[in-house]
């Protein structure tokens, strides 16, 4: 798997694995051959310059120098054309230098498509200056530059024939499209030779993005992005883009060429993966609701909202433990709707639904947060009330009585009225025997009258 590396990783990269990649670069056959043939002896000198001329090759690649910072450059030169090494042979060097530099890459998995262009970039730039100095240092002898001229040629066209490739002179007209790049546009040479580059911007292109490659490759540095270009016929394509300046002998942009790698496929397959990612994630937060729902039901009574008796009893347990423990008081209040049956009798079971919803919102309004409200069954009710002794118990149930009483509900003609029961835990109790004191105060409160609070008397 190709893993995405930072330019401060790379760096690091390679200079790690330098010993490594000059190893390996003066051990292949066609670096041997060389040196055997023109006899070139492998003396300290020669090989601290082979060096030398290593480091400042790799400083290129990882972006710390440009090719015209190479101070060892000259000296390397003159050492080749000391023994009569031909350009042939100069550029044989560098090539092999270059495939070391990106078996090493390539093995710890970091060549990525934008990276492999970016070095193929570089070392187009560095076999230029290399050639055009290596010129001048063998003196004008005819031969050598029409060989260096011709391998030049070589090497661009292996470049052209892997490569979508254009120029364009210093305004961004363009002067040179290869195949590959009117097979993919569907325009023909005539087409685009003499037009703007900009003949096959996308529209949905940011003009930012443009802005920063102008700003690039005026500032004479090469520029790297995914570009989408639009085709003759309306359709999209995207390319890895390299844009590289070519300068002069005084140091003048003279023209830009731009390399590119066809990405459509793999960029289109990535957009697919980002929708299937967000169609898992909204799958996966519509199930976390659904989820959400179920524990809701689970726990919730389906009419009123408030807490069922299956988590009213877990609850319970727990609070009795808690209360144990800490030796905090406890209370339990049980109410129950008065001649509730008459409503449902009267006005139906759906009226019924209502008034005990209304009174359960009542209810839920003013009671401490700490209390633990829920329905028991039918028109049946418990709160439980932490750290609260009888008297506290008492008090909020008098209240909630005189509350209800007072208020005007629907369906109900004249005034509803609640009974309550209320017990206190004590070390001896259990869930059940709590509950059981506490309902037998309820019942005590209906029949004595109803409309009342009832304190278990032990």
């Amino acid at each position: 798997m190709i893993k995405i590396i930072n330019t401060e990783e790379f760096s690091y990269f390679l200079r790690v694995n330098r010993n490594e990649i000059i190893k390996r670069w003066m051990a292949k056959n066609e670096v041997q051959n060389v040196l055997h043939r023109h006899s070139l002896p492998i003396i300290e000198k020669n090989t601290h310059l082979f060096y030398e001329f290593c480091d400042c090759f790799i400083s290129v690649i990882e972006w710390r120098a440009t090719v015209s910072e190479c101070h060892v450059k000259i000296e390397f030169l003159q050492l080749l054309n000391n023994y009569n090494v031909t350009t042939a042979d100069l550029f044989s060097l560098i090539t092999k230098l270059k495939n070391a530099i990106e078996e090493i890459i390539y093995e710890n998995g970091n060549l990525s498509f934008a990276l492999q262009s970016e070095i193929e970039s570089l070392t187009l730039q560095m076999g230029n200056d290399l050639a055009s100095n290596f010129e001048i240092i063998i003196g004008g002898n005819q031969n050598y530059k029409s060989e260096n001229s011709n391998l030049l040629a070589e090497y661009k066209k292996a470049v052209d024939l892997s490569n979508i490739v254009s120029k364009t002179n210093p305004k961004g007209v363009i002067t040179y499209v290869n195949d590959k790049f009117c097979e993919i546009s569907g325009y023909s040479r005539d087409e685009l030779v003499g037009k703007p580059h900009n003949i096959i911007r996308h529209p949905d292109m940011p003009r930012e993005a443009f802005k920063d490659l102008w700003d690039t490759i005026k500032a004479k540095k090469s520029w790297n992005g995914v570009v989408t270009n639009m085709k003759k016929e309306g359709g999209q394509y995207i390319v890895d883009t390299t844009v590289i300046p070519i300068l002069d002998v005084d140091g003048d942009i003279v023209e830009y060429i731009a390399i590119r790698h066809d990405i459509t496929e793999l960029e289109e397959t990535k957009q697919q993966l980002k929708n299937i990612n967000k169609a898992m994630k909204n799958k996966v937060d519509e199930l976390y609701s659904m989820t959400n729902t179920l524990e809701q039901k689970a726990y919730k009574d389906n009419l009123t909202g408030i807490n069922n008796r299956e988590n009213f009893e877990e609850i319970f347990a727990l609070e009795i433990g808690s209360a144990n423990l800490n030796n905090q008081p406890l209370s339990l209040i049980i109410f129950d709707v008065d001649n509730f049956k008459l409503v449902n009798d009267t006005y139906g079971h759906q009226a019924g639904d209502i008034l005990l919803k209304d009174v359960v919102s009542l209810i839920a309004n003013n009671i401490k947060n700490g209390d633990i409200f829920a329905r028991w069954g039918g028109e049946e009710f418990v709160i439980l009330t932490p750290a609260t002794d009888l008297n506290g118990a008492y008090n909020l149930a008098e209240n909630l009585r005189k509350l209800v009483q007072t208020y005007m509900f629907k369906y109900v003609e004249n005034t509803l009225t609640l009974s309550f029961g209320i017990a206190q835990l004590s070390k001896e109790d259990t869930k059940k025997s709590l509950f059981e004191k506490a309902d037998k105060a309820m019942y005590e409160a209906k029949n004595n009258g109803r409309n009342r609070t009832e304190i278990y008397q032990g």
